[in-house]
């Protein structure tokens, strides 16, 4: 459990003391994030848009305090997404996103008894220009247009001494 960012030994024991180490209780991941209060909150019915403030109890706080503890990692690809989240949507947004993740990852290790490995800051980064790539292919396709790939190395100008 410890190997999982942002989640030590002190916040683990709280988190324990607070869920139980049997989370069944949930039936799924989404069940747990929405009892923590770390579920997206919206409320739609035809055009009228309004919010739900849902209140975060004392274990989605911690998680809570645990994805502030990722901001500042250089090297963990749970940082990296609250960066990327942060500068689209502002701090708070991030934040909440986060503490699901962390959430979410948590379930699955006591529920599922999943290994997990932190993949590093630059696997992830990889991860998303891929699916950003095949975006871009896919909506270039759509308007009828075919991507090339090129490399930059090949457009720069090679000096002869």
């Amino acid at each position: 459990m410890t190997a999982i960012a942002g989640i030590g030994d002190n916040l683990l024991l709280q988190l324990l003391a607070e869920t139980g180490p049997d989370l069944k209780a949930w039936r799924t991941e989404k069940h747990f994030t929405a009892w923590l209060g770390l579920a997206p909150a919206s409320r739609q019915s035809g055009k009228r848009k309004g919010s739900v403030k849902r209140q975060r109890n004392r274990a989605g706080r911690m998680f809570c305090a645990g994805a502030r503890s990722l901001v500042q990692s250089v090297d963990k690809a749970l940082g990296g997404f609250y960066r990327r989240l942060a500068a689209r949507k502002g701090g708070l947004v991030a934040l909440k996103a986060t503490a699901r993740k962390l959430a979410e990852l948590y379930y699955r290790v006591l529920v599922y008894g999943l290994d997990y490995a932190e993949q590093g800051l630059r696997v992830y980064q990889e991860k998303y220009a891929q699916s950003q790539q095949r975006l871009l292919a896919k909506l270039a396709e759509k308007q009828g247009f075919r991507l090339v790939s090129v490399h930059l190395d090949a457009l720069q100008p090679k000096i002869n001494t």
